[in-house]
């Protein structure tokens, strides 16, 4: 008998589970903060690389850090725009993991030549 209810409560719960994930709103939810956090982690790493790049073409660390911050405002906004115009949630997130660990992998190889 314990069985049978054990397997009833499973199944109540995956029934409960994957009516929750249908749900237009968790979808919102995920999408908002793949552009928040997301978008926020490739800008990082973007101001970071650029800033690198801008010190390693002979630009003072201070007017590069300037630079490449006031662009970091323009490729957010940008990020956020494209989050919400991408189709597929797998897709967002993909790319905006994919460009984040690509930027972080470059400033690290380009801080190696600096050295």
């Amino acid at each position: 008998m314990e069985t049978n209810q054990a397997a009833a409560l499973i199944n109540r719960a995956q029934a409960a589970i994957e009516s929750i994930a249908s749900l237009p709103w968790l979808r919102i939810l995920q999408r908002v903060a793949g552009a928040l956090l997301g978008g926020y982690a490739f800008t990082a790493a973007l101001v970071a690389l650029l800033t690198v790049a801008l010190v390693y073409a002979g630009l003072s660390r201070s007017e590069a850090v300037v630079s490449a911050s006031m662009s970091g405002f323009l490729v957010y906004l940008l990020v956020l725009l494209w989050a919400f115009s991408v189709r597929s949630l797998t897709r967002l997130w993909a790319m905006l993991a994919g460009a984040t660990a690509l930027t972080y992998v470059l400033t690290w190889g380009l801080l190696q030549l600096l050295r």
